[in-house]
């Protein structure tokens, strides 16, 4: 591991701690669906940590912490178990749209509770038949973008439709971020607002909880508004914003999500470490073979330049870079993270042999865990088409 700041060194030790101390005995070892019950019990502990807050300004309770320290945190808690990295990474990450958009008194209202891991969020975004993609189309129109429509009515919004059923946190959240359409004369990227939604309001339910590939820890579920009323100060940001907020404001989701892959990708390569010592065959280590030998070089170089691109795009979030290159930076963080996470469990389970198939072993988790990152965020393809589109002419 990267030498770094003591303080950052203690904030990566505690993670790590708690990761293996409470986060590792909680988990099903069957890698089944993680309690409610669990679940708040770990954010508690996460809490005892000061993690919720961990981006929040200390004016409102929080850590005050930068994107470096998210990056470090989610990788620690992702080497563990991706579910509760990125459910846990949702919550501190959406912050950042109150942060830049939020009035004073949503601010002093809703993130001290964030900051304290009392309220712990969803973002109901993702439409069931509305491709993620659409944000990036460069000619849209008013048919495109979500469906959820959110009518005035004098000082209600009156909230009608539903989200797809991979919005994480999602039947445990206590307030959910939810995105909604106030105008249908114009383009989604232009006409989709914000809106805090307390859990309990009349008319938001949940649906049963959706099993995934991987994650399987996290809960995620559809969720439905069916004309639910929310006061218009519960609006965030200007009508139509939304999404360029979204854009703006959140690229520390982006970041925290990276990060818990590149911990995926760690796991992996530690565990391969530890099986190909252990086992042995013709009288000798497995890695003590050649061709095991130059696996286990090849996910080591794999999980560290993943980490490196990370790192370096969190820092330049920090740093406030120039939009030019985080738009470059982020995605490709992101990508090259998963690229990492995929290709290091693959390997771990081929060298396991028939144990990396098995259920509880471990690799079959972490490659389900990595496969289900693939579209967390935008798919693959899409980041890099954003990526291409942002490159400067030569």
């Amino acid at each position: 591991m990267t030498r770094m700041a003591p303080e950052r060194q203690a904030l990566r030790e505690a993670v790590a701690a708690f990761a293996r101390n409470r986060l590792a005995p909680a988990l099903p070892l069957d890698d089944g669906e993680l309690s409610s019950e669990a679940n708040r019990d770990l954010l508690k502990g996460a809490a005892e940590l000061g993690l919720p807050g961990l981006l929040i300004p200390e004016e409102y309770g929080g850590g005050g912490g930068t994107q470096l320290d998210n990056a470090i945190v989610a990788e620690e808690l992702g080497a563990v178990d991706a579910g509760f990295a990125a459910g846990l990474n949702l919550t501190m990450t959406v912050p950042g749209l109150i942060l830049a958009a939020g009035t004073p008194e949503q601010k002093e209202r809703w993130l001290p509770g964030i900051a304290v891991g009392e309220t712990v969020l969803a973002g109901a975004m993702n439409e069931p038949s509305v491709a993620g993609s659409e944000l990036f189309d460069p000619r849209p129109g008013p048919e495109s973008g979500y469906r959820t429509r959110a009518v005035r009515e004098g000082d209600e919004y009156v909230i009608s439709g539903a989200k797809a059923q991979w919005v994480t946190n999602a039947g445990v959240a206590d307030a959910y971020v939810t995105f909604a359409r106030t105008a249908t004369d114009r383009a989604g990227v232009e006409s989709t607002s914000a809106f805090w939604v307390p859990a309990g309001t009349a008319g938001l339910s949940c649906g049963p909880r959706s099993r995934l590939l991987g994650l399987r820890t996290g809960f995620h579920a559809e969720v439905f508004f069916d004309e639910v009323r929310v006061p218009a100060s519960s609006r965030i940001g200007s009508e139509g914003e939304a999404l360029r907020l979204l854009m703006s404001t959140t690229p520390g989701m982006a970041v925290g999500l990276a990060a818990t892959f590149v911990g995926v990708a760690r796991a992996a390569e530690d565990l391969a470490r530890a099986h190909t010592a252990s086992r042995h065959s013709w009288g000798r280590p497995l890695r003590e073979h050649q061709a095991v030998a130059l696996d286990l070089a090849e996910m080591a170089v794999t999980v560290r330049t993943a980490r490196l691109l990370v790192h370096e795009a969190a820092t330049a979030l920090d740093g406030g870079g120039d939009p030019s290159e985080l738009a470059v930076l982020v995605p490709a963080a992101k990508t090259r993270a998963v690229d990492a996470a995929i290709q290091c469990a693959q390997t771990a389970v081929r060298l396991h042999g028939a144990t990396g198939v098995t259920t509880g072993a471990g690799p079959e988790k972490l490659l389900r865990d990595a496969w289900t990152g693939y579209p967390c965020d935008f798919t693959r393809e899409m980041l890099h088409l954003g990526i291409a589109a942002a490159l400067p002419a030569v």
